[in-house]
Order: structure tokens, then C-alpha cells, then sequence
């Protein structure tokens, strides 16, 4: 069996030079759903399934999805990002409890 290192939290930075630039991924529930093919938030190494869980060095845990696309869709310049895989944060955050055999 091959072990492969994932990190936890993964610090990615947009660079938005203006709004008329689309991220280019939707999100769901704080979950990045799905990522257009070379958008900006591609290449700067947003990933599909991940939860965002801080914007800008604000905590995204209990923001709404309305406040949480507004930070999003607002900011010009860099956009810093901390992201997780899905089912680390609700491992961490005790909503998926792990079964052992």
C-alpha cells in the first residue's frame, strides 16, 4: 500500500487584477463544488471538494453563503485563501466520526 502526503490546510493566493475577472469555481456549503478549466482560481491551486475555511484571514466557519460569496466575489488584488479537504474538516470538527475495524 502506497501512503501519499496530503497537507491539511492548503494557503493558496488569487491574484484578481480587477472584477471583471471570474474566479472561475462555485462553492456549496463552503465546499469548492466545481472549477472552470484555466480560471484564475485553477491555477493558483484551488481544489474541488475542499472547504474554504478562511478568506482574507477571516474565519469562514459559521458565515453564510451569502456573506461568504460576498467576501469572495468583492475583493480585488489578492485573495488569500486557507482550503482543507472536506472530510479532514468534518473529521476535525466531529461531524463524520471515523469507523475502525
Amino acid at each position: 500500500m502506497t501512503v501519499v502526503s496530503c497537507p491539511t490546510v492548503v494557503d493558496i493566493t488569487i491574484v484578481r487584477p480587477d472584477l471583471k475577472f471570474q474566479l472561475g469555481f462555485t462553492i456549496q456549503d463552503g465546499v469548492v463544488r466545481s472549477l472552470t478549466r484555466g480560471s484564475i482560481a485553477e491555477r493558483s491551486g484551488v481544489r474541488v471538494g475542499h472547504y474554504i475555511i478562511e478568506i482574507n484571514g477571516t474565519s469562514t466557519v459559521g458565515l453564510s453563503h451569502k456573506d461568504l460569496v460576498h467576501l469572495l466575489t468583492t475583493t480585488v488584488g489578492d485573495l488569500h485563501l486557507k482550503t482543507m479537504p472536506h472530510l479532514m474538516y468534518k473529521l476535525i470538527t466531529g461531524q463524520v466520526i471515523p469507523l475502525y475495524h
